[in-house]
């Protein structure tokens, strides 16, 4: 166990009243608890694997934590959390190359977002079996499993690409 773990109540502790209101009005009870819970996992991960970001950032949308070096906060983001999948880019494709159909933030549930390109997450999909769910612009898309620790090569291969590692 992780001395300060982090729950769903302790992001929810983190959102502005501003934010708590918006998805609260905007996103059913289900869709919310499955973003915090993953928001949480994923910090305790951070925490465990003593990566140097800071705490997740939440505001209407997503979720993502930067990283830090000596202290200071960069302004790069290896991963993050999506309370609303919005695929707005035309080069956005499922795993089979085909555009999107319709997804509106109503038929899709919140998402893990990864900063990697295509042909790191197919290499991280072969060697550990991480099947990404959609592919845009500079970002690759996951569910959210159970276990957040069947992301941990994704996260891990990101953390260390984008922190230089």
């Amino acid at each position: 166990m992780i001395a300060s773990e982090w729950t769903t109540d302790r992001v929810k502790d983190l959102l502005s009243d501003e934010v708590r209101k918006c998805h609260e009005a905007k996103f059913s009870e289900d869709r919310r608890n499955v973003f915090y819970r993953a928001v949480a996992e994923i910090q305790n991960l951070i925490e465990a694997e003593g990566w140097r970001l800071e705490p997740p950032k939440l505001n209407r949308e997503n979720s993502a934590s930067f990283l830090t070096h000596n202290g200071v906060t960069k302004t790069r983001r290896p991963f993050g959390v999506l309370l609303a999948v919005i695929l707005p880019h035309e080069e956005a494709k499922d795993r089979q190359g085909n555009r999107p159909r319709d997804l509106s933030q109503r038929t899709n549930p919140p998402r893990v977002v990864v900063v990697i390109t295509e042909e790191e997450a197919r290499y991280l999909e072969h060697k550990h079996g991480c099947k990404f769910w959609w592919i845009g612009r500079r970002l690759v898309y996951y569910n959210i499993p159970e276990d957040i620790t069947e992301l941990l090569p994704v996260l891990e291969f990101a953390y260390r690409k984008h922190s230089g590692n």
